[in-house]
């Protein structure tokens, strides 16, 4: 297949990473309603982390297969738009919503349009970039995570600053609404924009007027069982540190809060701002260092988000617990920028031991796993041991602080596991060709 001209792929990526951002924002913009969403729905920390994660989760993993096969076949471009049109709106329906059912409803809605980007992206990018590049490529479209969720803690620092002490306002073609619903469909309304420009984005595939027919179910799934070592070593590995991650950012700025009693505005730009300096040094940092280290091979990537992830284990226990702010953030920054790395390198080595013709349905097994695991339960399981053992107060951070180490130490043997079956099939086939 015939990749597009240097300056269409760069500009395929920045479109995805603009799409990535609105992805994160209306996902993430719910950490910093916690407390609004709880007090008028009355309900509890443990419920508030069901809207976080499982209803999020149930319908974008459900999706994500059937969804990534269906990018196998068509315009994923076009898939793409579609998917931004229904999460948004979908974001826009959670602030139109006032009970905790029409909420959680709402938000599966976002998760069954987000489950087709990441697919539809991982797959254009692995066609429009060699290898050589392809880890800075997918740095750039994953750091539109940490951008995203950042500013996501950031619009909705700034609707509660300029909204506070308002118990309702009142927004043009929305009616009089609550704080919290307002910041939804604030973050939800630029969406709609996006989507429309991703109708006027080629598609590599089609433009070079070469159409492969995707790979049917069972030569899939007789690809994955095949490499069933390697594959399940690196889906499970990145699910661990996906549930150390949303277990802790999902609550960043309710720690933030509750530990170091910062105004809710205040909690939120922090925690925006820590995420995107994480994202930055992990996702453009790390993928392009990995692109380098060990000439961009599957092998040398896994060993490198082993090592990552292993050091970064001692920041995990470290920055919730420490009693200054500073401390807390540069803890976080190096805790998180791991992550980042990890979410760069492991969608880049699956796209590269992949035939062209199920990148997309690979890729949404992948998103399926490590969401159900990250997604579905990080929240909840830090949640759960913050009411069960450490109830009131800041009890939130010590929560964290088991959650976080945990979940690093086990994708740390999980991504040297993998990058041992990865090393046997190079050796096997050489590394500028493998196909495992």
């Amino acid at each position: 297949m015939t990749q597009p001209r240097p300056l269409v792929a760069w500009g395929i990526v920045a479109a995805l990473f603009v799409a990535y951002i609105v992805s994160f924002v209306d996902r993430m913009i719910i950490g910093l309603l916690v407390d609004g969403i709880k007090a008028d729905l009355k309900i509890s920390d443990t419920e508030v982390s069901l809207l976080q994660g499982l209803a999020f989760a149930a319908f974008f993993t459900i999706a994500a297969i059937p969804l990534g096969r269906l990018v196998d076949r068509v315009h994923r471009p076009r898939a793409v738009a579609a998917g931004i049109a229904v999460w948004s709106a979908m974001t826009i329906a959670c602030g139109l919503v006032s009970s905790f059912a029409g909420l959680f409803i709402a938000r599966m809605g976002v998760g069954v349009g987000e489950a087709v980007l990441s697919p539809a992206a991982y797959s254009i990018i692995s066609d429009s970039f060699d290898r050589r590049k392809l880890g800075l490529a997918m740095g750039v479209f994953g750091l539109g995570s940490a951008v995203g969720a950042g500013l996501a803690l950031m619009i909705g620092g700034a609707v509660v600053s300029m909204v506070a002490g308002a118990e309702t306002l009142t927004l043009p073609l929305f009616g009089t609404v609550r704080p919290w619903q307002a910041a939804f469909i604030i973050a939800g309304l630029p969406g709609l924009v996006v989507a429309l420009v991703f109708l006027f984005i080629p598609d590599p595939r089609h433009s070079s007027g070469q159409r492969p027919a995707a790979a049917a179910i069972s030569e899939v799934s007789g690809h994955l069982k095949r490499h069933a070592g390697f594959f399940w070593s690196v889906f499970l590995g990145v699910a661990a540190v996906n549930l150390a991650v949303l277990g802790t950012v999902s609550w960043l700025p309710a720690m933030l809060r509750r530990g170091f009693e910062l105004p809710l505005a205040q909690a939120g730009y922090l925690s925006g701002s820590v995420l995107i300096a994480g994202g930055l040094i992990g996702m453009i940092g790390y993928g392009a260092a990995m692109d380098r280290i060990g000439g961009g091979t599957p092998a040398a990537r896994m060993r490198f988000c082993g090592w990552a992830t292993g050091i970064a284990t001692t920041a995990g226990l470290a920055f919730p617990l420490v009693d200054s702010l500073w401390l807390m953030a540069i803890g976080f920054v190096a805790f998180f920028s791991a992550a980042a790395g990890v979410v760069s390198a492991a969608p880049a080595v699956l796209q590269q031991l992949s035939p062209g013709n199920m990148r997309a349905t690979v890729a949404a097994v992948y998103v399926f796993v490590i969401n159900l695991v990250g997604i579905g339960f990080g929240p909840s399981v830090t949640a759960g041991l913050g009411d069960w053992l450490f109830p009131g107060g800041d009890g939130i951070r010590y929560a964290m602080a088991i959650v976080a180490p945990a979940g690093y130490a086990v994708g740390a043997v999980m991504f040297f596991i993998a990058a041992r079956h990865a090393a046997r099939a190079e050796a096997g086939h050489g590394a500028s060709t493998i196909t495992i």
